[in-house]
This record gives structure tokens, sequence and C-alpha cells, in this order.
């Protein structure tokens, strides 16, 4: 076996040496074209194996300086992307900074505006753009996975991210690039997703159920469902049906009733809705509402920033211990391996507290450029426009600003049923 450098072949000392006594086993000469290395003695064996320490100690170190090169330039605001960059931005050659590709722009913007103006579900946007015949950055179709990518992409708000599939080591800053979006948009999307996700439906309700999906019983706490019974046609021949909601644990098992209370006509949950809400006059009362929205937000950023300070701090003393150790290996008081596996383990836990403190920075970004709403402001608009929104605004309010409406459905007559609203519980 002839190669021109031992590290050529591998480097992994592990490695190297099954090899070598795999050539052994088969009787195989191994050389190396620039060492001169004889394996068939102790000695020669023994600095085969040296060879490969340094030669895995050199891998390492280029990895190591690799991903320090990968991570100071994005800290330096410029994207890691060679072949791929996000939906709705270019960098030409020569460019160390990506440019805004107007036309990819717009479909951005548009994707946005569906998702939070026109209430689509993420699921409906990648079918509509589709339809449109509208190209994914690839070419490919649009899925779920690329509009809701889309949706959480920060680089559109003027973020570079780093390392976006290892949760560990993510971190993002803001880059030099030019925005798509307001910070506003962006984060009332991220808002929505996340809610979103607490409390999914297996459907997207229509425009005319508004109430899907925040009603709650107020006897079993299962949530409310739809159900729609035929009333006839209208004048053009479309089909009208009387919509109703009711506990989805009213169901029947062998003649055994799980939830007792009846279902609720729309019109009697809209009734008793609007009484709630013109009922409102102690804001203090009302649960997911705090009067004392900014000293709280205050205190936060306050912790935050103490342990963001004590983050810096420890990130200081690994960097001090690192250069007193390594000044200890120069000055040949430790032995090579007892110098590398100290630094290893320092160069672990600096990485580890570096990640932490970036995701300290993250959380605080997150609270500061969250929309700051007034919720008495929200109220007190409610009661006087509620009347004048249509089914699409009443239902994207709902969505956006109430967690669930507790309701008490009680028999007054045999056909009869009269709907009290308990609680509303804003996010």
């Amino acid at each position: 076996m002839l190669v021109f450098k031992v590290d050529r072949l591998t480097r992994s000392t592990k490695n190297l040496i099954e090899l070598v006594e795999l050539f052994e086993e088969y009787n195989c000469a191994f050389n190396s074209l620039t060492e001169s290395i004889d394996t068939d003695t102790p000695s020669g064996r023994m600095f085969l194996k040296i060879i490969g320490i340094f030669a895995e100690f050199e891998r390492e170190n280029l990895v190591s300086r690799l991903k320090l090169g990968f991570e100071r330039k994005v800290k330096e605001g410029y994207t890691l992307a060679t072949n791929t960059f996000s939906y709705g931005y270019i960098r030409r050659k020569g460019n160390r900074i990506q440019e805004v590709q107007q036309e990819e722009a717009r479909i951005v913007r548009e994707i946005f505006s569906m998702y939070l103006d026109e209430n689509k579900s993420i699921n409906k946007i990648a079918k509509a753009l589709n339809e449109r015949k509208i190209k994914a950055k690839m070419g490919g179709e649009w899925t779920v996975t690329t509009v809701r990518g889309i949706l959480s992409n920060s680089t559109y708000i003027g973020k570079v991210r780093y390392a976006t599939k290892d949760e560990d080591k993510y971190f993002e800053v803001d880059g030099q690039h030019e925005r798509i979006l307001s910070d506003e948009i962006f984060w009332l999307a991220q808002d929505r997703i996340k809610k979103r996700a607490l409390t999914s439906r297996t459907k997207q309700p229509k425009e005319e159920n508004y109430f899907c999906g925040v009603l709650v019983c107020g006897s079993c706490g299962s949530k409310f469902t739809t159900h729609h019974r035929p009333a006839g046609v209208d004048k053009q021949g479309e089909k009208l049906y009387n919509r109703s909601y009711k506990c989805g644990k009213k169901t029947f098992h062998r003649n055994v009733t799980v939830c007792k209370p009846s279902g609720i006509a729309h019109f009697k949950v809209e009734k008793a809705f609007v009484q709630y809400i013109k009922g409102i006059n102690d804001f203090a009362d009302i649960k997911g509402i705090s009067l004392d929205t900014e000293n709280n937000k205050a205190d936060k950023e306050h912790e935050h920033l103490e342990y963001i300070s004590t983050c810096e701090n420890k990130l200081n003393n690994f960097a001090n211990r690192k250069k007193r150790l390594m000044a200890q290996y120069v000055g040949e008081e430790i032995p090579f391996e007892e110098y590398r596996e100290m630094i290893d383990i320092l160069n672990e836990k600096f990485e580890a507290l570096e990640n932490e403190l970036q995701r300290a920075k993250k959380d605080m970004q997150v609270e500061d450029n969250s929309p700051n709403i007034s919720y008495e402001d929200i109220i007190l608009n409610l009661k006087e426009n509620w009347n004048y929104l249509d089914n699409k605004e009443r239902m994207i309010f709902l969505q956006r600003f109430v967690k669930k409406i507790v309701i008490k459905v009680v028999k007054e007559r045999v056909n009869s049923n009269v709907a009290t609203i308990e609680e509303v519980v804003f996010n």
C-alpha cells in the first residue's frame, strides 16, 4: 500500500490502526512517499501512530477554524448561503451582501398578507401559489413546509441566521442586506404561528363560524364544534343552513351522554358575547390582561440584562482559562494529551455558554419587537365597533386576541336553550 502522506489515507487514529492491522493480516506492505515509516519495527509503528494523532488533531483544528470563520462571517452581517438563498433574495457573483429580488419579494409580502389579513391557512396559501403557477426558490412546488419556512424567516426583517437546523447552536444578528418586511408584520405572524400551534384545529373554520375554536364548554371544559342543519334555499337558489355549536363531548355511547349541555344556535352565542363585552367595566377582572404591562416588561428586561451580563462574564473567564492553558502547554508544563483533553472540555463549555447567550439575546429581542398592544383599547374599540365588523374580521380578531370563551348552555324550555358567557380569556 503506497500513499503520498499518511494523512491522505485517513485522519482518524483509530481508523489508521485498523487499516495497518488489516494490511498486516493480508501481508500487504505499507509505505509513504514523504515519510520514512517501517511498520515492521515497534518504533516504526509508534511513529505511524504519532503521525496519525497529529493528522487527526490537524483535521479537528481545521473544522474548528472553519466553524469560527462561519460564525464570524454571520456576526459581521453576511449570509452563509452559497447556492440557495432565502426566497426573495439573490447574491451576484463577487458581492458579499445579498440583494432583494423584487418579484420574489412581492410574493413574500403577499404570503404574509394572505396569512395575516386574509386569514388563510398555510396549506391554502401553498395551494393558491401552486394554482397560480408560481414556483418556489428551486423551481419546485409550494408545500406547507416551504410556506411556513418563509413565515418564520427573520431574514426578511434584516437578520442573518446561523445553524438554522441546530437549535442549540442557532443565533441571529443584524445583517447588512435590505429588509423586505416591517418588524410589526413579521412578529404578528410569529405570534399567530405560536398561538395556532397551541390551539390547532383539524379544519380551518369558515368565516361565518367565527366562534369555532374559541368556544369552550363551561360544564366539561371541552371545545365546541360546529353543526349545520339544512334550512331550505334563498331567492338565488343557494342552500341555507342553520348554524349552531355543540360540545365536543356531547356524544352517545351505549345510551350514555358524556356531556349534557345541548347545542346552541350561532345567533344566540353572538347575542351572549355582545352582552358580555358591553358589561365589561373593570379591566382588572379580565383574565389574560395585565394593567401593569409596562412595569412587567421593564422587570423582564432587567432580568434578561442581568442574565446576559452573567453569561458574558463567564465567557470572559473561559477565554482567560484557555489562554492560561495554552501558556502552560507552550511552556511545557503539561503534555499535549492533557492539554488537548482540557482544551476540548473548555471549548465545549464555551460554545454551550455562547449559544445560551445568543438565545437570551434573541428572547429579549422577541419581547422588544413584539407589538405593544393595549388590551383596554382593544376592548373599548370592540364595544364600539363589533357590530361594524364583517364575519372575516370577527374571526381574525377572535383568533388573534382571544384564547377561549367559556360558555354555559341551559335548556330554558323544551325546544329553547339559553347561552351565557361565563368568561373571556384574552391572549
